[in-house]
């Protein structure tokens, strides 16, 4: 039973050795190089990274590139210049169909006004050069006299001022037709003309 306690009271001894206590009571400091390292080490907290992937419409739209398209316009009995962005690359069937849509919408453009119908449909092959542009026969006997040179004037304008297109010529059902020129003169069936033709018309031109 002696040798029990013995032991008891021996081991207690060793255990309170081994605290770090000074002789005063109080608990003192470890150094830092006393501190296993795998203690020693701040805690590290892992943040799954985001990534965002854009969806095949916003690739689409970003990769969009816009250019301005010089389309002419009638004030009075000339025509106007007016630039609008469209996206690129633009037709010359878009160019034309912009001509009967707008952008007369718009009150900056108040006083403009267009020849050409929104109904007009048209179809324009290119060939070194030259835009021969097909139109329905009853295109110009349903404008006025008046309008006639001015809505020609609107089309051979918008048209070579694209790049590419210098001359422009006119067709019906497969069949050249003349067209009146800014002096009001008619070319012969099949003529092309080009912006000069008309450039009397054109407002700063």
């Amino acid at each position: 039973m002696r040798s029990r306690g013995f032991a008891q009271w021996l081991l207690a001894t060793s255990l309170l050795s081994s605290c770090a206590v000074a002789g005063n009571g109080e608990f003192s400091g470890i150094d830092d190089s006393e501190i296993p390292l795998s203690l020693s080490q701040a805690a590290t907290t892992t943040v799954a990274s985001t990534t965002t992937t854009l969806v095949e419409d916003d690739l689409n739209t970003a990769q969009m590139v816009n250019e301005l398209v010089d389309l002419y316009f009638i004030l009075g009995a000339r025509l106007l210049k007016v630039q609008t962005n469209v996206v690129s690359p633009a037709s010359p069937e878009q160019a034309l169909s912009l001509l009967g849509s707008g952008p007369l919408n718009d009150p900056s453009y108040a006083g403009l006004r267009s020849a050409i119908p929104q109904t007009l449909d048209v179809t324009v092959e290119l060939s070194r050069g030259v835009a021969t542009v097909t139109v329905p026969e009853s295109f110009l006997r349903s404008l006025a006299p008046s309008d006639q040179r001015l809505a020609i004037a609107q089309i051979v304008a918008t048209l070579t001022s694209r790049p590419g297109i210098g001359q422009v010529a006119f067709v019906v059902d497969n069949i050249p037709i003349a067209v009146p020129r800014g002096r009001g003169d008619l070319v012969a069936a099949g003529t092309p003309v080009t912006f000069d033709d008309y450039a009397m018309l054109i407002i700063g031109g």
